[in-house]
């Protein structure tokens, strides 16, 4: 709690351009369109549309790799501001991204076989950040270090995995079914819920990366 406000300012970014896709999206009531109509009312903001999410891709790939150097900054004590951080991060784009888009599909296989599966390669992969902002490595090199390292921990990384992703997803299920799917406050909220949980697991793949490195 003490680094809630440091991080909040971090995620604050990514949470503002999700919400306002979530805006654009709400603002067009394709829901009650027909397809057609949806077609051409999505042909007219392309433009706006594009450019959020292009703004979303990057944001969300620089906080992978920018949460892992505001941990360090925060661990040391140094003075690197979460715009800072996030600056690094976004020189280490490329293998960021496709570091990001492999995680991505490798747990979204997983979410295809019954959900726990997801969870359990996201904990074992999600290590990944750290040894392309850390030791330079590409991403396939980071995935399988990754990998590795996590063997002795997997199940403890499912179990708290599980929670943190549960909660998300639990959150989501119950305003699909309440009926808040489609409003703005909630949409926004559960980008809030969202970075809220993702934080204390990237913390967590953080101080397990550090605690290796000072075993070898």
């Amino acid at each position: 709690m003490r680094h809630f406000g440091y991080l909040s300012i971090l995620c604050i970014p990514i949470i503002v351009i999700e919400a306002s896709l979530a805006n654009l999206f709400i603002s067009l009531n394709i829901g009650n369109m027909s397809d057609s109509a949806a077609v051409e009312a999505l042909t007219n903001i392309f433009i706006p549309l594009f450019i959020l999410v292009v703004l979303s891709l990057i944001l969300s790939v620089a906080l992978s790799g920018g949460s892992m150097i505001a941990f360090r900054s925060l661990s040391l004590g140094t003075s690197i501001s979460p715009y800072q951080a996030l600056y690094v991060a976004l020189k280490k784009f490329f293998p960021l991204l496709w570091g990001n888009l492999l995680h991505s599909l490798a747990y979204g296989i997983g979410f295809i076989m019954l959900i726990f599966p997801g969870f359990y390669l996201f904990a074992r992969l999600g290590l990944f950040p750290l040894y392309i902002m850390f030791e330079d490595k590409g991403a396939m090199d980071s995935l399988s270090d990754s990998w590795t390292v996590t063997d002795e921990f997997g199940m403890k990384l499912f179990v708290l995995t599980s929670v943190f992703l549960g909660i998300q997803i639990f959150f989501g299920l119950m305003g699909s079914i309440i009926g808040l799917d489609l409003e703005l406050w909630f949409l926004i909220l559960a980008t809030i819920v969202k970075y809220v949980t993702l934080m204390p697991l990237f913390y967590l793949f953080y101080s397990l990366y550090e605690s290796v490195k000072t075993n070898q």
